[in-house]
């Protein structure tokens, strides 16, 4: 008898496990996405941050100005051969903010790096979607270091959804309608949390 309930005991158990085992296997699952969906995506990430290139005074034209054009080409040199620290850092990530009807400034602002470099510039969201942008790349989308040009009236916001105080960076916490020359480095520990902000001014002889 007593070998009888032992065998029924164990029948029992393991049906208890069978039924709870899908159960145990969605939970972890979900834990599984969460940590996916957070800053792990980050983890020993470099993003660096610029305002897309001089616009023209022209507001209907998308484009940029003769400077802007300067620079756009300039940076396909500076950041091929940038440097944090004294510590070269291989960009291999391109992001801008989607063109609009208003400005395609963003994307022509990396595209003469793209062209050298022969990386692709991801474009997945609009200028106002700063916060699905900043959790799309947490989530994973950059590799070991981005360069991401957006348009200056959300740059701080997008600082903020990475991580970053913006007040730590730009004045006021805002970035200034007239300056074209900051690059912010935000970058990332190994847990995927930020450990370090600051602003650079590109050199005066930018070309």
């Amino acid at each position: 008898m007593p070998r009888l309930l032992n065998g029924l005991l164990v029948a029992l158990l393991a049906a208890l496990l069978l039924a709870a085992a899908p159960a145990l296997a969605k939970h972890h699952h979900h834990h599984h996405d969460d940590a996916e969906a957070g800053a792990s995506g980050l983890a020993n990430v470099t993003l660096l941050v610029v305002r897309h290139a001089e616009k023209p005074s022209d507001d209907g034209d998308r484009g940029l100005s003769p400077a802007g054009e300067a620079r756009a080409k300039a940076y396909a040199t500076y950041f091929r051969h940038f440097a944090v620290d004294g510590q070269p850092l291989a960009i291999d990530t391109l992001i801008a903010s989607a063109d609009s009807k208003e400005s395609a400034r963003p994307r022509l602002t990396l595209e003469p790096l793209s062209k050298a470099t022969g990386i692709a510039i991801q474009t997945p969201f609009a200028n106002k979607q700063v916060k699905d942008a900043a959790a799309w790349i947490a989530a994973g989308q950059t590799h070991k270091a981005a360069l991401i040009a957006w348009h200056h009236g959300k740059l701080a916001k997008l600082i903020e959804k990475l991580g970053a105080d913006p007040a730590s960076v730009l004045p006021d916490g805002q970035w200034p309608e007239d300056v074209y020359n900051w690059v912010i480095v935000l970058r990332y520990d190994g847990d995927g949390n930020l450990s370090e902000a600051k602003r650079i001014v590109e050199p005066a002889d930018l070309k």
